[in-house]
């Protein structure tokens, strides 16, 4: 019985040293594997933004008013427009003619009567002697007169400061001082009575004043 324990305790001693060996191998194959193992790089907190699972509420926008519309203005009227100068009574020609002497108060024209060189405040409109003369708009027969310059001249006071002028007319015209006459009646009849224009024949001088001042004819009745 002694010599059949003797194996078994030679066999458990080598166990024993089996197991720690065992034992070391292990512990050297982590440490190794510790040792060893690569690091892992640290986290880039400046390069990451961290998110919320719920932001930070934010204040709703004010309420845009809109902004209200004026309806567009009514056109105006067309007369409200023009300028007073442009508000110039009907007017109508006073003559039928040939126009020989054009209205010139920049320019200085030759005066074949006087021989010299004047200014011309109207225009001469030449025509067959006794043609009628009319009045070229509405108005109030101011004066008639028998001009030592201009011979024989009615004078017409029209609206919106308007004067006009027709002289050289034969004696005794059928109109009067104080008379209303409208656009187109006789006011008068073609003649040779201006002493500064008896070298042109019979015709007519019409001139047109706007509140005193000498204005173009052609400005008045075209």
């Amino acid at each position: 019985m002694g010599n059949m324990n003797a194996p078994k305790r030679s066999f458990a001693g080598k166990g024993f040293y089996i197991a720690l060996a065992l034992c070391l191998l292990v512990t050297g194959v982590i440490g190794y594997a510790a040792l060893f193992r690569p690091e892992k790089p640290a986290k880039d907190v400046t390069s990451h933004t961290t998110v919320t699972d719920h932001p930070a509420p934010q204040p709703a926008p004010a309420p845009v008013e809109k902004a209200e519309v004026p309806p567009a203005p009514e056109p105006p009227d067309a007369k409200e427009t023009m300028q007073v100068e442009d508000l110039l009574p009907q007017v109508v020609s006073p003559l039928d003619g040939t126009t020989v002497t054009v209205f010139s108060m920049t320019e200085l024209l030759y005066d074949e009567t006087m021989a010299d060189w004047r200014t011309h405040n109207g225009m001469d409109i030449q025509a067959a002697e006794g043609d009628a003369v009319k009045t070229a708009a509405d108005g109030t027969v101011s004066k008639v007169v028998n001009d030592e310059l201009m011979g024989t001249t009615v004078y017409i006071e029209h609206s919106d400061g308007y004067t006009t002028q027709y002289s050289s007319l034969l004696a005794n015209p059928p109109v009067a001082e104080g008379q209303a006459v409208s656009a187109g009646d006789i006011i008068g009849y073609v003649g040779d009575t201006a002493p500064a224009e008896s070298n042109m024949g019979p015709h007519l001088h019409f001139s047109v004043t706007k509140d005193g001042k000498v204005v173009d004819p052609n400005e008045y009745v075209n």
